[in-house]
């Protein structure tokens, strides 16, 4: 009996024990399970954080990429010239969720922009927290324009764009005229001149004072002629419309509907200030004398065409005894006067007059075009965009489509006649010109090109003719949607 007794006892002692063990067991699992809990609400807090973050992230990104976007957009836009260095000042955009602020860097020696875009967008981890950054950098070089399609077939002709004289356009002594001829007044031709090739376009009439002159001939006719006037020969009493053999004017096609064509005009002013180099673009790599594109230009983040006056008075010398050169990232004049290149690429501006005057033989290289305020004089001197062995213009080899020179003169006299935008002086010019008043070919000199002046001289026994022109330099004058440099895609993004 007392055996059981304390078997008993130590039942209800051991079940005592383990009910004491109970509490501290649960308020264990409890405290695991606690922790466990707020470890999980910490750790999905956290990932919801730094989800939230990183959609943040990728927003700023994406408004860092408008950003380049638009500074593409604005280096694009045909009517900007993509290498002009104050073209991308700081801007900044509201868009959704954020902004952006982007601007540009050129670097003129490679001609390539870098852009810089930094955008901000809210930060989600916290009212206090600071806006979520990302700075995207990327490189775009830019690729001048140096030639275009023509789009004006005025420079497939010699253009004389005077009215109101009786004779607007005079022709003499044994030249031939063997190239498209426009005449927006009265043609007349005087001594043994003839015109042999088309077509012929003279909106008013036409007059041939001599027995020798003719446009044509019996057996060989010219494409076409369009006289909107008259035509006189020699003794005989005007015809209208002109007659044809009657007025020894021979032609497969000949009526007095003149062709609707515009004549070229040059924009002066845009040339001015986006001319490279030029008053605004001046030489970044030189060397020797380079020219005085300007002398009171101004600050070049302001350019102003009214400081296109004439300001540079000294005459330069293209073609001088000594080399020099003058880079940009948008063209180039250079002279090496051993080989005797003469190197124009793009547009080059001078705010006052040039001379080529070295009494020998010079070739230029390049599709260029060069605008002067002043006058051109072209003295002593054969400038060819191709020579021959004997030193003279090559017509044969000459491709005017890969190989141009044009020159453009807005003044009047000094150096020349009054009256005279260009002469030429015991010269040949393989090349085109471009004259607000008069072109004179003096005595024996020739441009074998195109000319278009208020009128235009042809000199003395010389025969015009050039090969068609379908590239030409984009200064061209009358060029429409001129295209002065062109990016390329965005490289080496970097942020």
């Amino acid at each position: 009996m007392f055996t059981a007794a304390v078997t008993h006892l130590s039942r209800r002692l051991r079940l005592h024990s383990e009910r004491g063990l109970v509490l501290p067991l649960a308020l264990g699992v409890a405290t695991v399970l606690a922790i466990a809990g707020t470890s999980a609400i910490s750790y999905s807090t956290s990932n919801a954080r730094a989800s939230y973050r990183s959609s943040a992230d990728q927003k700023a990104y994406a408004l860092a990429e408008a950003g380049v976007n638009n500074a593409m957009a604005v280096l694009s836009l045909p009517d900007n010239n993509a290498l002009d260095p104050y073209l991308l000042p700081p801007r900044t955009m509201t868009a959704e969720g954020g902004t952006v602020t982007y601007s540009g860097v050129l670097d003129q020696s490679t001609g390539t922009w870098r852009v810089t875009s930094t955008a901000l967008t809210r930060n989600p981890t916290g009212p206090s927290a600071s806006p979520v950054r990302r700075v995207l950098n990327v490189d775009v070089p830019v690729d001048a324009s140096f030639s275009q399609p023509l789009n004006n077939m005025a420079w497939n002709y010699i253009w004389a764009k005077a009215t109101g004289s009786t004779c607007d356009m005079t022709i003499g002594q044994s030249v031939d005229v063997a190239t498209p001829l426009f005449v927006e007044g009265n043609l007349c031709l005087q001594n043994s001149a003839t015109i042999s090739n088309g077509p012929l376009m003279v909106k008013g009439s036409l007059t041939m004072t001599q027995k020798a002159n003719g446009v044509g001939l019996p057996g060989k006719p010219v494409n076409e002629v369009h006289v909107g006037g008259a035509c006189q020969y020699w003794n005989k009493a005007p015809n209208y419309p002109c007659k044809g053999g009657p007025d020894n004017v021979y032609a497969k096609i000949l009526d007095s509907s003149v062709p609707v064509l515009t004549p070229p005009s040059a924009d002066w002013s845009n040339w001015y200030l986006n001319a490279s180099p030029g008053p605004y673009y001046p030489c970044y790599e030189h060397s020797g004398t380079v020219p005085v594109f300007d002398a009171d230009q101004g600050s070049p983040t302001s350019p102003d065409a009214s400081k296109r006056n004439g300001s540079v008075l000294t005459i330069f010398n293209l073609t001088p005894g000594a080399s020099y050169s003058c880079k940009t990232a948008g063209g180039e004049l250079s002279w090496d006067v051993a080989s005797k290149v003469l190197t124009v690429k793009g547009t080059v501006y001078i705010d006052g007059s040039a001379v080529v005057s070295n009494g020998g033989t010079d070739i230029y290289d390049g599709q260029g075009s060069l605008y002067l305020t002043g006058t051109l004089l072209i003295k002593n001197t054969k400038l060819c965009a191709v020579a021959d062995a004997d030193g003279n213009c090559d017509t044969t080899h000459w491709d005017p489509n890969s190989r141009l020179l044009v020159f453009a003169a807005d003044g009047n006299g000094g150096q020349v006649p009054v009256g005279d935008s260009i002469q030429l002086v015991s010269a040949t010019l393989q090349g085109a010109l471009y004259a607000t008043n008069a072109i004179d070919n003096d005595t024996t000199s020739a441009v074998i090109g195109p000319m278009i002046g208020s009128t235009v001289s042809l000199g003395q026994s010389v025969t015009t003719s050039f090969p068609a022109i379908n590239i030409v330099p984009t200064g061209m004058p009358s060029l429409q949607n001129t295209i002065y440099a062109q990016p390329r895609a965005p490289t080496g993004y970097i942020g």
